[in-house]
């Protein structure tokens, strides 16, 4: 008996320790919990390349927000031939979501991906409040790992639907269990998160946008440019 407890424990620690129990899989409660919490590596997939998400969907749309002036600081920050990024697997997972959705007559709109660290610094300088931006001395955002994206949902021919808000807003209004009484914006919601679940992704009930690969703790941070052959 002794010896069964002993091995069951070794099991449960092992899991605990490879994020695999049923707490370290469960759905962030709120925006700040989850970008209070270090980024702690668990496994590292540094190998995994990172792609742009086009060449594995070039039926995905996008419009890299930080790359244009609609976004919550006012103005650009990203180069203006910013490449969509993420990890290959990630960007593999946005394809069954894309899958999911164009049989529906739907489709993604991705506006962030792949965030560099210089950039989100900026961010943070602009807001440094957790609650709306991860702060860098906890280790940043997962966009800086290449495993969150922020989508919306378009028709197949990229025109925006009906969501409760636009990018970066920080409002009660932003948060993905919609209670607004619009139906169409409500089954807009459903049909994106239920998408994006099935794929493998974990969304964040402050931002209905945004997503993060389930097991994101198996990667590790990217430094690499937004642009071909630039520097930024």
């Amino acid at each position: 008996m002794r010896s069964f407890r002993l091995t069951t424990m070794f099991f449960l620690t092992l899991a605990a320790a490879l994020g695999l129990t049923e707490r370290s899989r469960a759905e962030p409660v709120t925006a700040a919990q989850v970008r209070a919490a270090p980024r702690k590596i668990v496994v590292s997939y540094q190998k995994e390349p990172m792609v742009e998400v086009t060449k594995i969907d070039p039926t995905i749309f996008y419009e890299l927000r930080y790359a244009t002036d609609r976004n919550f600081l006012g103005r650009q920050i990203y180069p203006q031939n910013s490449r969509c990024l993420l990890r290959k697997g990630v960007a593999l997972r946005l394809k069954r979501a894309q899958a999911v959705l164009r049989k529906q007559g739907y489709g993604l709109k991705v506006w962030d991906a792949y965030r560099p660290a210089w950039a989100h610094q900026m961010l943070w300088e602009n807001t440094p409040n957790p609650e709306y931006v991860a702060a860098p001395s906890r280790g940043g955002s997962f966009h800086g790992w290449g495993v969150s994206v922020d989508v919306t949902l378009v028709d197949l021919e990229g025109k925006e639907q009906p969501m409760p808000t636009d990018f970066d807003d920080f409002t009660d209004a932003a948060k993905s269990d919609y209670v607004g009484g619009d139906a169409t914006i409500a089954a807009n919601v459903r049909r994106l998160r239920r998408a994006m679940i099935e794929a493998g992704f974990g969304g964040l009930r402050d931002e209905w946008w945004h997503f993060t690969a389930e097991d994101a703790n198996y990667y590790c941070p990217v430094d690499m440019p937004l642009e071909a052959g630039g520097r930024y």
